[in-house]
């Protein structure tokens, strides 16, 4: 097929083409005498059309084109010989280079600017079509040329003061044009061409211009948002997983098509080796989902494993079983212990383990007697290829495609992979296989009954055929799926997905683990069984819960204030204090006072030097049997506030003060008695019950099983004399919110005693709340 350059008589014989179209193409494809000599045609028409439809050696021989008309030509694809206008001396060969980087034109420098800037809306059907493999239909192809050549066609409709743009200023509505034209041709295939057609930069502009929450790929299991895809479209921006592992389901795919499976080469998942490298850290008890995956392992003689280095770069690690070696593909020549490696091989050897254990492996099987963590690791590169700093995943992505287990079997240079990185990104989007919609969205089923398993990706209005589709994967596939979603929901939807997980544990064993523990100042724990009682609307705030809630509040001010170079200004005292004091127990069962733990309660906390005689506020909180009540004592202006979330009794309704009198004396007593030793002489030794006493309003009336984790809520959230409270739709959902960042405290002591599924949810809460600090 010749696009605009067939002959009227063949256009003529599609009857899906109007009369009008085909007068069209009959004057594009006409030959250039035919074209000088009708009166109908103006000067202007035939130059254009001598750029489009003349040959090569016309071309040459006349004086009206220019060189930079005879690239034109060649780049279209059209009637003239390559090979023979490379050799022409009118072509500059920079100029076609692959590496977009070195293009001399100011205004092709950048795909993403020629997309916009184009000259005119110029969609060559003949580059398209020779991008395309064969086995493309005849039927795509004719109408895939029928919807180019009317853009083609129709810039007779365009004023002449508006040809430098491509795009109308409607946004929308040109959005809609560039996606009717990529539906019109896909990517079945992964070019090694990787000069942007038209199709490749329409591609792009519609990333470009589409939401950033809007779903744009769905390849088997794996998602990518346009948050995620756009940063192929910078040079400066790291890939992101979802970007590796939907391009590794297509290298999958290719190898199927093209009946490599002889080659027997497993390509990784970079979610999965992730997993086997935090069992590797922690070590499994038995078989998980994971072994299921490990297993598939067995039949390959090659697996590849992208392997990342604390999310700052990425390498490649090919386990080859006919050498007996691990081989590592490093874009920078990092020179380290690749203990990321060892790790992921170590939680591989677990997994195979139990394989063995369970006379999954023959005697006879090629992979009983092998203990990986014994290979030996060659580097097989010697020199940095990489010459940036953002690249590092793209080279990962073609040591995966092109390592054979002895060579690469083809070269891999800095400017392939700048070019890569901008094909990249149409050829996912383009891609046969994607399934994504023109609206996506990500969802938790509502009849969840809590496994991790049940959140779902679905189309608007939801499908339910996909809920059972995703339902039936393999475990496999449920790994990776589930870690592809992850990925991509917000803080809410993994706290709430946290919380899900946390609640379908049920076992006896696993329920008296120690899940959160902290040493300093002084060691509090809390097992699987009290962190399940915080998500319990029934029960109150344990007492070590709420210490521990507020020691990371109290942490998280430390690291800010840090970040910031600022100072502390609020002093936060756990329950400690106020239990030490024994209120409410009968004076002649009351311990006698420990001055010195009393006074110890109340100092500076640890990781940052700072006095509490400097700080504006003490945050005081107390409980009464299943109340919280908090008092915060305001330096500056000698303000005793009381917050009290707990309904407000009858009986003070005329003088809400008389509640709090005798734990307000009670703390004018004992503070004093602390602050002696702790800081003597600052304004902290005074009697607060001589301070002025506010009554916080509009906090109260929620039940009293909630009050603990509103007390918390009101020490993280006060600041000058008021409480900046957050939109919640119910108490259940400060429960999650409190138990999710309780999780995420980052000097856990026993994390490794948590699953690996609720270690993933962590992983992505802690990511969404470091980019927000």
């Amino acid at each position: 097929m010749e696009g605009a350059g067939q002959a009227p008589q063949e256009a003529k014989s599609f009857k899906s083409m109007d009369d009008e179209t085909i007068e069209e193409i009959e004057r594009a494809g006409q030959t250039c005498e035919e074209a000088k000599s009708s009166e109908s045609i103006d000067k202007e028409t035939i130059e254009e059309i001598e750029r489009a439809g003349q040959t090569c050696e016309e071309a040459k021989s006349s004086e009206s084109i220019d060189k930079e008309g005879i690239e034109e030509i060649e780049r279209v694809g059209q009637t003239c010989e390559e090979e023979e206008a490379k050799s022409s001396e009118y072509i500059d060969e920079e100029k076609i280079d692959y590496n977009i980087e070195t293009t001399t034109d100011d205004d092709l420098g950048n795909p993403i600017k020629r997309a916009k800037c184009s000259e005119s809306p110029t969609f060559s059907t003949s580059s398209l079509v020779s991008e395309c493999p064969e086995s493309i239909s005849s039927e795509v192809e004719n109408q895939s040329a029928l919807s180019l050549v009317s853009q083609l066609m129709n810039e007779e409709t365009i004023s002449a003061h508006d040809d430098e743009q491509i795009f109308s200023e409607d946004g929308e509505k040109q959005q809609e044009e560039t996606k009717h034209i990529i539906n019109s041709m896909t990517y079945d295939y992964l070019p090694q061409d990787y000069t942007l057609t038209d199709l490749d930069l329409s591609a792009h502009c519609v990333i470009q211009y589409s939401n950033e929450d809007d779903i744009l790929v769905m390849i088997d299991d794996i998602y990518i948002k346009q948050r995620y895809l756009v940063c192929l479209l910078d040079g400066n921006k790291w890939l992101d997983d979802e970007v590796i592992s939907a391009y590794i389901c297509c290298l999958k795919e290719q190898a199927q098509l093209l009946n490599q499976n002889e080659a027997k080469v497993y390509f990784e998942n970079p979610f999965v080796t992730r997993l086997l490298k935090q069992d590797g850290e922690s070590g499994i008890g038995g078989p998980t989902g994971l072994t299921t995956v490990v297993k598939n392992y067995l039949d390959h003689d090659m697996i590849h494993l992208p392997i990342n280095i604390k999310n700052s770069h990425w390498y490649l690690a090919s386990v080859n079983f006919d050498k007996s070696e691990i081989q590592v593909h490093d874009s920078l020549c990092w020179k380290h212990s690749r203990a990321d490696l060892i790790l992921t091989l170590q939680g591989l050897q677990y997994h195979l383990n139990i394989l063995k254990g369970q006379e999954v492996l023959s005697d006879r099987h090629k992979w009983k007697d092998i203990d990986f963590t014994k290979w030996k690791i060659t580097e097989q590169l010697q020199k940095p290829i990489q010459k940036d700093s953002s690249s590092c995943g793209l080279f990962l992505l073609k040591f995966m495609e092109y390592w054979t287990g002895h060579t690469l079997s083809h070269p891999i240079t800095q400017e392939i992979i700048t070019s890569f990185r901008f094909k990249l990104a149409a050829v996912l989007l383009c891609w046969k296989n994607n399934r994504a919609p023109p609206t996506t969205s990500v969802e938790e089923s509502e009849e969840s009954d809590g496994d991790p398993s049940d959140v779902i990706m679905s189309e608007i209005p939801f499908d339910q055929k996909k809920s059972k589709e995703l339902s039936s994967l393999s475990p496999e596939n449920k790994y990776q799926s589930l870690m592809s979603i992850l990925s991509n929901l917000s803080l809410h939807e993994l706290v709430g997905g946290l919380c899900n997980y946390i609640k379908s544990i049920n076992s006896a064993e696993a329920l008296e683990k120690v899940w959160v523990q902290s040493s300093d100042p002084y060691p509090i724990s809390l097992t699987l069984q009290k962190i399940q009682e915080m998500l319990n609307e029934e029960l109150p705030m344990d007492r070590d819960c709420f210490n521990l809630v507020v020691r990371k509040i109290m942490f998280d001010d430390i690291q800010m204030v840090k970040k910031r170079r600022g100072v502390i200004t609020k002093h936060y005292l756990d329950i400690k204090f106020w239990m030490i004091t024994d209120f409410g127990r009968h004076p002649d069962y009351r311990k006698k006072l420990d001055v010195e733990q009393l006074a110890y309660s109340v100092r500076s906390w640890p990781g940052i030097k700072y006095s509490v005689s400097s700080c504006k506020s003490i945050h005081i909180p107390i409980q009464s049997g299943r109340d919280f009540i908090l008092f915060i004592l305001d330096k500056d202006t000698r303000t005793v506030y009381i917050l009290d979330p707990t309904p407000i009794d009858p009986i003070y309704q005329r003088n809400p003060h008389a509640k709090y009198m005798h734990r307000l004396l009670w703390i004018a007593e004992n503070l004093p008695k602390a602050m002696s030793r702790a800081c003597p002489g600052s304004i902290w030794n005074e009697n607060i019950f001589l301070w002025q006493q506010k009554v916080v309003h509009g906090i109260s009336g929620y039940k009293r099983e909630l009050s603990g984790f509103f007390v918390t809520l009101f020490m993280s959230t006060w600041e000058e004399g008021k409480v900046n409270l957050p939109f919640l739709k119910d108490g259940y959902e400060l429960r999650k919110q409190i138990m999710g960042n309780l999780l995420t405290m980052k000097d856990n002591e026993c994390q490794d005693n948590m699953h690996t599924g609720v270690l993933d949810f962590i992983s992505f809460i802690r990511k969404i709340q470091d980019n927000r600090i």
